[in-house]
């Protein structure tokens, strides 16, 4: 049985490493190209299997695209049973970064738009999971459907909105918590994401009024955790960035997995944060 199970998207990276980003009609010149699995459902399943049994439930295309993401992976103690073979292509994400460390990300879905609420739900039964994990990529009648099924199972929700879209209240409601940036804070408190900036913790809290708990990653700045008890603040240490993709995806898996052994939020949170900086910092020296 798996302490956590990830519901989300596998997409083969294309990584483009320039100088600046392009403006609108304008070529620039790319420095590197490094393809590398990824999508954000692996990547959290990746994560969390670092600490605890970890299952994903997804769509690949009968390709050496989708062949070789399910090798990484189980190469990284991902149980992938649950990751169905469709007839599409497999998902890509085509990723520009520049010297700052900031990014751009096209994402084509291919096989991920084809997971459906029915096999998602009859994978979830059979893994059981304490912990279940998802994001914004996959179709949103997945997502709602997940959200359904931990109400009706009593397993903890734990959502990324990102990329952020509008949700139902019941999905937001289920949450527990919900992981999100500052873009997303503001998104969905109608408020600015420089309000965020200068107010986290009272946005987490105005956040709390939809969801069971909050958790506002903050990049550098640290973490903001917040539920019906406290708010609290973790700070991180600041570390040269050369590439900052995953790093959201690591911390809400780690995450995941702190919260599968039973670990409080805000000490989880701040593991996570913890574990989000040593990923990032292991990019920059790799």
């Amino acid at each position: 049985m798996s302490r956590v199970v990830v519901v989300g998207t596998l997409n083969m990276d294309l990584v483009v490493r320039v100088e600046r980003l392009p403006d609108l009609g304008e070529t620039v010149l790319g420095t590197t190209l490094i393809e590398r699995p990824g999508g954000k459902g692996a990547n959290q399943a990746m994560a969390a299997a670092s600490l605890v049994p970890t299952s994903l439930i997804g769509a690949v295309g009968d390709d050496d695209t989708g062949r070789r993401m399910l090798d990484a992976a189980r190469a990284g103690g991902v149980d992938v049973r649950h990751v169905v073979t469709v007839d599409e292509v497999s998902g890509r994400a085509i990723i520009e970064v520049d010297a700052a460390a900031d990014n751009r990300i096209v994402v084509v879905s291919g096989a991920n738009s084809l997971l459906t609420p029915e096999a998602v739900r009859a994978a979830l039964d059979e893994a059981e999971p304490s912990i279940v994990l998802t994001q914004l990529e996959s179709p949103m009648a997945v997502t709602d459907s997940i959200a359904q099924w931990a109400h009706d199972c009593g397993c903890r929700f734990v959502l990324n909105p990102s990329p952020v879209a509008a949700l139902p209240e019941s999905v937001l409601a289920a949450a527990d918590p919900v992981v999100v940036n500052e873009i997303e804070a503001a998104y969905f408190t109608l408020c600015s994401a420089q309000q965020v900036s200068a107010d986290p913790e009272a946005v987490a809290r105005d956040l709390c009024s939809l969801s069971k708990s909050v958790v506002i990653t903050l990049g550098a700045a640290g973490v903001v955790v917040a539920d019906s008890v406290r708010t609290s603040t973790v700070e991180v240490d600041r570390v040269p960035v050369s590439d900052t993709t995953g790093a959201g995806d690591h911390f809400a898996g780690v995450l995941a997995a702190g919260l599968a052994v039973g670990t409080g939020l805000h000490t989880a949170a701040r593991d996570a944060a913890h574990a989000a900086t040593a990923f990032l910092a292991g990019r920059s020296t790799g």
